[in-house]
């Protein structure tokens, strides 16, 4: 079974649906979280929360808490530019370490209500995931050299201490600014670009309520009661697409789960 998630790290909603994809994971499916910037025009200085009205899409998400999921009760003072955020996700997939970096990443945010447009932000984030600190007394006391000193990979000392994110906010290697552009393409090509947005095992596409409802369901077993429950309606914050074309066989749990959702307009790479 392999599920694909598409989602940004300043959405209240995305931030849900990686709780519930953490559950996923522990139950032994096969997620891929691809991180996407549903808005490059953001400022890299920060927006005010209130210009976005970052406050009431919160208590919308709010609506649609289930036991294990949280959120915050205020929304952060400013909506991060996710430019860096989103490279220092990609080059983590490539150290192994994907799923550490995306809680660290929605953690920052919407737990300590930090601003991450700026890479060195998200550079502290990658190291002190890839590199915890060390108490520093034991090494004022004696002659022993920081771990950072006794790594004699240079490479290796760069990307733990961070360097995997350059200053302007990109990733550092070819291969993660490609993963990025097919994460993006991928989810351009669907008929409208909400999210989060979760792609079954044989293409067909829920997207905003839709998908945190068809999450929960394969994590709860029973389908359809998400949006039921919370008393609104999903057309408005994105439904589920309606079907293009007769689906080929799937699962029972992930049929139930997206029933009325559309293939995707290409075919999804495995980056």
């Amino acid at each position: 079974m392999n599920l694909i998630v598409y989602a940004d790290f300043n959405r209240p909603m995305c931030c849900l649906a990686s709780q519930r994809v953490d559950r996923l994971l522990a139950r032994g499916l096969d997620v891929q979280w691809r991180a996407v910037e549903h808005d490059r025009r953001l400022s890299m200085m920060g927006t005010p929360s209130a210009a976005l009205h970052a406050a009431e899409n919160l208590d919308a998400a709010r609506l649609l808490l289930m036991p294990g999921d949280w959120l915050p009760v205020t929304a952060p003072d400013q909506v991060s530019n996710t430019r860096a955020a989103v490279a220092g996700y990609a080059e983590a997939v490539s150290d192994g370490l994907q799923n550490e970096m995306r809680r660290s990443i929605f953690d920052a945010i919407w737990v300590h209500g930090r601003h991450l447009s700026d890479a060195y932000e998200v550079r502290r984030l990658i190291a002190d995931l890839m590199w915890p600190p060390v108490p520093s007394m034991l090494y004022r006391l004696c002659d022993l050299p920081t771990p950072l000193a006794r790594e004699t990979d240079l490479t290796r000392a760069m990307r733990r201490s961070g360097g995997t994110v350059i200053p302007g906010g990109g990733p550092l290697t070819t291969i993660a600014w490609r993963r990025i552009r097919a994460w993006r393409e991928e989810w351009r090509q669907l008929p409208t670009r909400e999210l989060p947005t979760l792609v079954g095992p044989d293409g067909r596409v829920s997207q905003g309520i839709a998908a945190l409802d068809a999450l929960a369901a394969l994590d709860t077993g029973a389908p359809g009661t998400l949006t039921a429950a919370a008393g609104l309606d999903a057309s408005a914050y994105g439904a589920q697409q309606p079907a293009r074309q007769r689906p080929g066989p799937m699962p029972d749990a992930i049929s139930a789960a997206l029933t009325t959702s559309a293939p995707m307009g290409r075919r999804v790479s495995r980056w």
